[in-house]
């Protein structure tokens, strides 16, 4: 007998062959050839392709794309295989036309969710979402959204494994309003907004208490702490938001936002430097990273010596009046507690022409304070072979001999920093 007749075919375990397929998460073409192979490939599969829903029109990097389809599509789809809702891990929503700003005349509705049922299905129905994205590009009204959206909207976000949201471009009328909201949230750990207003049509004292979005019940009750109970937030970010009772929202006593053990904070261009101080302060040791784009503000001390468990501060600077300014001060008042420091990040956004005190900041690294540093990014929006760019190197020699400095440019495609800010650190980001 041929020998060949009695070699079987090996089969590999599971586990192995579901860390094999691990390695195709970004190849969703080959993912799919991979989820054909068998029965047993499937599972697998599935939790990649369907690990993050992305609903939103046509835009230059996705091509021709009708959310209303789509939508209803998946919906369908998850009604005859249920399987598949566990895998559903990450949802982002656009509504609009991305290119309805640059051409009048695209094709393609630019209100889309609340006309299309199939999506306020679909919030009721996704029980395993982790991270949560809502935008919209023009602007989003609390108020103009049907009650039975705001329902549907507030199940999805009552889902225990929601651990992130993240509003882009969105109109609250009160903080009561944005409160009401949150307070359906059970888990939420990360909380994100950006482009957002709230407006401060409150007043007195009871602001942000009323039954958590109108006309939406819920069954929840108010802790010790003064919000409605749920996980206290590790991560904010404040990106370019018009805020008219944030000091109250989140330092007042009772707080209606639990910031105790925040451990992430990110602000882009907010009005009020004070009030950031005063978060600054009221966090206190257990922030780690810390994110800033003061834009218009004069440099002010920001007393980061009560934040002593800070791993790493990063600044995007893109006044160049006052960009130097805003880096010496954060450095200089970083306190020798601040033992765990470990990373700095500076961003000039700016002619490195007219940004002057280099050697100066080069001196501030210096210090014993950051003796501790592991590791220093400084980007400068000019080119590498440029004299400018050349010129600010010599000028910090002495940090660039530390071997711990990465210069690079800004304001390229492969650079994944912007003149905004988006959650790079933050481990509840996908």
């Amino acid at each position: 007998m041929d020998m060949t007749d009695r070699i079987t075919p090996v089969r590999l375990p599971q586990e192995l062959v579901d860390a094999i397929l691990d390695y195709l998460h970004d190849e969703p073409r080959t993912m799919r050839s991979c989820s054909l192979v068998c029965h047993a490939w499937l599972p697998s599969g599935r939790s990649h392709l369907f690990a993050k829903i992305c609903l939103k029109a046509t835009s230059p990097q996705t091509g021709l794309a009708v959310p209303q389809e789509r939508c209803e599509r998946l919906y369908k789809l998850l009604q005859r295989v249920p399987a598949i809702i566990p895998c559903i891990r990450e949802l982002e929503i656009c509504e609009g036309n991305p290119l309805h700003h640059y051409n009048s005349d695209v094709q393609g509705s630019t209100t889309w969710v609340t006309t299309e049922r199939s999506l306020a299905a679909l919030f009721r129905m996704l029980t395993h979402v982790q991270r949560f994205k809502f935008a919209a590009t023009s602007t989003l009204y609390w108020t103009l959204l049907p009650p039975t959206f705001q329902s549907a909207l507030c199940t999805l976000l009552a889902q225990p494994s929601l651990a992130y949201l993240r509003l882009h471009s969105w109109m609250f009328p009160n903080v009561a309003a944005l409160t009401g909201l949150l307070a359906h949230c059970k888990n939420l750990r990360a909380f994100a907004l950006s482009s957002t207003n709230v407006s401060g049509s409150d007043s007195g004292p009871e602001l942000g208490l009323d039954t958590p979005a109108a006309g939406v019940p819920y069954n929840g009750a108010i802790d010790g702490y003064g919000g409605v109970c749920r996980a206290p937030l590790e991560v904010l970010t404040l990106d370019f938001v018009t805020f008219a009772h944030l000091e109250y929202w989140l330092l007042a006593h009772p707080a209606l936002v639990d910031v105790r053990r925040l451990r992430e904070l990110r602000v882009a261009n907010f009005h009020d430097a004070q009030i950031i101080k005063k978060l600054l302060f009221t966090v206190g040791d257990s922030l780690e990273h810390f994110h800033l784009k003061p834009g218009t503000w004069d440099a002010g001390v920001f007393d980061l010596s009560h934040n002593t468990g800070l791993r790493s501060i990063r600044l995007t600077l893109d006044v160049p009046e006052t960009a130097m300014d805003w880096a010496a001060t954060i450095l200089a008042n970083i306190s020798p507690h601040n033992t765990s420091l470990a990373s700095v990040g500076l961003e000039f956004y700016a002619d490195p022409k007219k940004i002057s005190g280099w050697g100066a900041l080069n001196a501030l690294f210096m210090h014993p304070a950051l003796a501790a540093l592991q590791q220093v990014e400084i980007g400068l929006f000019a080119y590498p072979n440029q004299a400018d760019f050349i010129a600010v190197k010599e000028e910090m020699r002495g940090l660039d001999a530390r071997g711990i400095v990465r210069w690079y440019q800004l304001g390229v495609k492969s650079h994944k920093s912007s003149p905004g800010l988006t959650p790079r650190i933050c481990q509840y980001e996908a």
